[in-house]
C-alpha cells in the first residue's frame, strides 16, 4: 500500500498536460503565442486541428483535456490597436488538471499580451521602466508558504498513506477482539491472562499498536528519504503523535467491538468510520468551507488532528506550542474504552454474547 502511493505521487507535480490548438490565423503573432503556450510547464499542445469539431471529439475521446482557439485576424487586429481575444475551453471534470491548464495559458496571454503592449509603448519613445509602470502599475508578488513547488508530495501523499495505515488499525483491532465472541474463545482469552481483562486488552492491542508504529515509520522513511520530502519540524513530535493517533483508532475500534458485540457489522462501521476520515481531513475540501454540521462531524475523526499536526510539523515547521491543541484532542479519544469498560467486560464473560455472527 505504502509503495503504491509512494508511485503515483513520485513525480509531485502536474505537468504536460495535453490541449489541442485551433489556430484559424496561422500568423507569426499566432504561432509565437502557441509556442508560448508549449514552453510552459503544465501544458503540451499535443494536437493541432483545423476546426472545432474536431477538437472536440479529442476532448469526448479523452485525447485532450482543453482547446486553445485563435480567430482569423487575430495578428491584423493587434496591429491595427483593435481588442481582441482567444477561446480556452477546459474539460471542468478534473478540478485539478482544468486548474493547472487555466493557469498556465492565462499567465502565457498575460505576458504575451504585456510584451506587446512593452514593444508599443517604446515605439513611442517612451523608456523601459516608465513602459512597465503604464503596463503593470501594481505589482503582484506571490510567497507560498510550505510547498513552494506546488507539490503533491507534500500534501496528498502523506495522508493516502497514513489513511490507509488507519483502515488496517480499525480492521485489525475489531477482528482481533471480535473474533474472541465470533468462535466464541473469550473465557481462554481472559484465562490466558490470569482472569484480568486490563491484561487481555493490552496484550491483544500491543502487537497491533507496535506492528502498525514500525509501518509508519517505514512510511515516513518512504515520504522523508525516497521521495525527497523535507521534515522542517520536530519528528519527534510527528512519532509521538503518530502513537497517540494509532491508540486513538485501537480505542474507537473497541469501542465498535464493545458497542455492537458482533464481528461482522463491527468491521463493516469500523471500515466505513475509517474511510471518511479523509474526507473530513480538510485536504481536497477544506473544513472551513463546509456548512456547520460538516464542521463539527470533522471533530470525531483522529485523522483530521494528525493531518493538521502533520502539516504543521513536516511542511510548513510551526512551532510545536501551535499543535497541542491538536494533540490534546488526539488524546481524548483514548478515553472511548474507559467509557465502555464495563460493558466490554459483561459481553466477553458473558455467553450470550458469543457466536452472534
Amino acid at each position: 500500500m505504502l509503495a503504491f502511493f509512494a508511485v503515483i505521487f513520485y513525480k509531485g507535480s502536474i505537468d504536460e498536460l495535453p490541449i489541442t490548438v485551433v489556430d484559424h490565423d496561422n500568423t507569426p503573432m499566432s504561432r509565437q503565442l502557441c509556442l508560448m503556450i508549449d514552453a510552459t510547464r503544465g501544458v503540451e499542445i499535443a494536437y493541432q486541428v483545423q476546426s472545432i469539431a474536431e477538437a472536440e471529439r479529442q476532448i469526448l475521446s479523452s485525447q485532450s483535456l482543453g482547446i486553445v482557439y485563435i480567430k482569423r485576424g487575430f495578428e491584423a487586429d493587434i496591429y491595427g490597436g483593435v481588442p481582441t481575444k482567444i477561446e480556452c475551453y477546459l474539460l471542468g471534470t478534473n478540478i485539478s488538471a482544468s486548474g493547472v491548464i487555466g493557469r498556465d495559458i492565462e499567465q502565457t496571454v498575460m505576458t504575451f499580451a504585456s510584451g506587446i503592449a512593452l514593444n508599443r509603448l517604446q515605439a513611442m519613445g517612451i523608456g523601459y521602466n516608465e513602459a512597465m509602470i503604464d503596463i503593470m502599475p501594481i505589482n503582484i508578488q506571490n510567497n507560498i508558504v510550505g510547498n513552494p513547488y506546488l507539490n503533491y508530495d507534500y500534501y496528498l501523499a502523506p495522508i493516502f498513506m497514513f489513511m490507509g495505515i488507519v483502515i488496517f488499525i480499525v480492521v485489525a483491532t475489531i477482528y482481533a477482539f471480535g473474533r474472541e465472541l465470533r468462535y466464541a474463545t473469550a473465557p481462554e482469552w481472559i484465562t490466558s491472562a490470569n482472569g484480568s481483562l486490563l491484561s487481555a486488552v493490552v496484550g491483544k492491542a500491543l502487537p497491533i499498536t507496535l506492528a502498525m508504529a514500525i509501518i509508519s515509520q517505514l512510511a515516513f522513511a518512504i515520504l522523508f528519504v525516497i521521495m525527497g520530502m523535507e521534515c522542517k519540524g520536530s519528528y519527534l513530535m510527528l512519532t509521538i503523535c503518530n502513537i497517540l493517533l494509532i491508540l486513538a483508532y485501537q480505542s474507537f475500534a473497541i469501542f465498535i467491538v464493545t458497542l455492537t458485540a458482533n464481528l461482522r457489522l463491527g468491521l463493516s462501521l469500523g471500515g466505513g468510520y475509517a474511510v471518511m476520515a479523509f474526507t473530513f481531513s480538510g485536504i481536497t475540501f477544506p473544513v472551513i468551507a463546509m456548512y456547520s454540521i460538516a464542521q463539527w462531524l470533522s471533530k470525531l475523526f483522529p485523522l483530521g488532528y494528525f493531518s493538521d499536526i502533520l502539516i504543521d510539523q513536516a511542511v510548513v515547521g510551526a512551532p510545536i506550542l501551535y499543535n497541542v491543541n491538536n494533540l490534546l484532542c488526539l488524546s481524548l479519544f483514548l478515553f472511548l474504552v474507559p467509557l465502555v469498560w464495563r460493558r466490554l467486560r459483561r459481553i466477553m464473560t458473558n455467553e450470550i454474547y458469543w457466536s452472534r455472527d
